[in-house]
């Protein structure tokens, strides 16, 4: 084998398969291990609960379910028997990024699924609270860099990916343009936020609360007010619908992607027609795109 192509597999290794288990179906539900069975992941710092070891659906790996609070904030993992702990060999860690409304519980409902896709090519999922739905205020930007350090410190991250769906997208996108989660690769949203201004215009008060009502402090930290240059080299994929009202494409994915097109390394856009109800098939097609983007 030539030295180029022993580096590609090496790359292409920290999600091996994820094209092909795109093609499969769900099978069986997900299970605990008998008891008694000892886990090789030891308790992670901060560490407040952890559940049975499960399996996987599809790929039958086992992992483990754990809650760990930072800073006042709590985070759920899907921490894969095969995860890359410090002083491993690096590998993949998942951040996902919660609807507003929505918690770090998230990583067991919505994300399930992906969730253990991912797990099934050996990577760490992360599913932070983030205060809530605090968009991107300070509290949910000094929450970002507190899980940032932590997983830098627990896991030995040789990339880095990050998914959303809905208002997960501004403060994915903000953190993902301010380079504030290392080694991340790219970036996948499902009807995802962006513009938080125009969401503003739109329901001031669900939006402008955890600013404290400030449209200043709203405009400060809109991802949609980065300057172009921010998205160079990266990569994203955003998932939207036409006929979606609650977050209009035109101002946020498609917007998202128009700026960051002319100088980004990998920008793509996937449409769907359920206004927005994330498609099911959002799941496989992120396993995907992050296998193309390594």
């Amino acid at each position: 084998m030539e030295a180029g192509a022993r580096a590609q597999v090496g790359r292409r290794s920290l999600l091996l398969g994820a094209g092909a288990a795109a093609t499969l179906a769900v099978t069986t539900a997900p299970r605990a291990l008998a008891a008694g069975t000892t886990s090789p992941i030891p308790p992670l710092p901060g560490e407040v609960w952890r559940d049975a070891t499960r399996t996987s659906r599809l790929g039958g790996k086992p992992f483990e379910v754990v809650d760990v609070v930072q800073g006042g904030d709590t985070a759920r993992l899907y921490v894969p028997w095969t995860a890359a702990l410090k002083g491993r060999k690096p590998g993949a860690v998942v951040w996902y990024y919660h609807s507003n409304g929505s918690t770090h519980t998230a990583m067991d409902s919505a994300y399930n699924y992906p969730g253990m896709l991912c797990v099934d090519q050996g990577a760490v999922c992360v599913c932070p609270n983030f205060g809530g739905s605090l968009w991107t205020a300070q509290r949910a930007l000094d929450l970002q860099r507190v899980w940032s350090a932590w997983v830098s410190g627990v896991f030995s991250v040789g990339v880095a990916f990050a998914r959303c769906n809905s208002g997960g997208g501004s403060l994915m996108t903000y953190t993902y343009a301010k380079g504030m989660v290392p080694m991340m690769r790219g970036a996948y949203l499902a009807n995802g936020t962006y513009d938080n201004e125009e969401l503003y215009a739109r329901d001031p008060q669900r939006i402008g609360t955890p600013y404290g009502n400030d449209p200043a402090l709203i405009a400060a930290t809109n991802p949609a007010r980065i300057g172009q240059a921010a998205w160079q080299g990266k990569r994203l994929k955003t998932v939207v619908s036409l006929v979606d009202v609650v977050v209009p494409p035109q101002s946020h994915g498609l917007a998202l992607a128009d700026r960051a097109r002319p100088v980004a390394a990998d920008v793509q856009v996937r449409y769907h027609d359920s206004g927005h109800s994330i498609p099911s098939w959002s799941h496989t097609d992120m396993m995907s795109t992050f296998s193309g983007w390594l």
